[in-house]
């Protein structure tokens, strides 16, 4: 009995989390309410606060289901065993085929954005992220793709502003210029990172990225009232 209540709860907990995230996809998060997150999940008023005390809660648990997430997706590209390079540019265009066409994370990179600063969520989110890039960094110089002089920690923050900012100025219901912004930002940085006799392989690496990429890129819906769920789920 107890395992099956466990497993009701967390289906709840994470019926709620996908309804908020399909809020604030599309949404500010001063625009959604918890009435808009309850009506889309379909639970009561009840079932919401047993697994979340406020909304900033919500949402920080979809930053941090995100931020899981991500750090999957960089080991699978790790696992691929491409060089430093490479790996940094594939783990760039995962996240921007992620932020495009999946609605927690485009929900995770939106909550960032406008609640980054509360509490140093942003910064707790971001170190992990700025340090694993810096880890890849080192390998690319030494494995002579980046210049002896590249600092990797000064690298790491720039290779995430660009993501963080082309997020902020492109846009994600339009893959191709998203995805071709990105690619432009690439082929803009990489003279002050890489050595020059790899620049041509790079550039050409990252074009072949951005066609993969507008393949699999699919913009989400925004979100609509839902009709087949229970609405008489409570607290699990």
């Amino acid at each position: 009995m107890t395992e099956q209540l466990d497993r009701r709860a967390d289906v709840t907990r994470l019926q709620i989390l996908q309804a908020a995230a399909r809020q604030f996809a599309h949404k500010p998060y001063s625009a959604v309410s918890l009435d808009d997150i309850l009506a889309d999940a379909a639970v009561t008023k009840g079932a919401l606060y047993f697994h979340f005390r406020s909304k900033y809660a919500l949402a920080s648990s979809i930053i941090d289901n995100r931020a899981e997430r991500a750090r999957e997706r960089v080991n699978e590209v790790l696992a691929r065993n491409l060089s430093a390079m490479e790996t940094l540019v594939d783990i760039s265009y995962q996240l921007a085929v992620d932020d495009i066409g999946d609605t927690m994370s485009r929900a995770a990179g939106n909550l960032l954005e406008s609640i980054g600063r509360t509490d140093r969520l942003g910064p707790q989110v971001l170190a992990p992220w700025i340090s694993g890039y810096a880890t890849i960094v080192r390998r690319a110089v030494d494995e002579g793709d980046f210049t002896d002089g590249t600092d990797p920690q000064v690298a790491a923050m720039l290779l995430v502003s660009m993501q963080l900012g082309i997020r902020q100025t492109s846009d994600l219901d339009d893959p191709q210029r998203f995805l071709t912004d990105l690619e432009r930002a690439w082929k803009l940085v990489l003279p002050g990172l890489a050595n020059p006799d790899r620049l041509g392989y790079l550039a050409q690496f990252i074009r072949r990225r951005t066609t993969v990429a507008l393949k699999k890129a699919a913009p989400i819906k925004p979100a609509g009232p839902r009709h087949n769920a229970d609405p008489a789920t409570g607290p699990a």
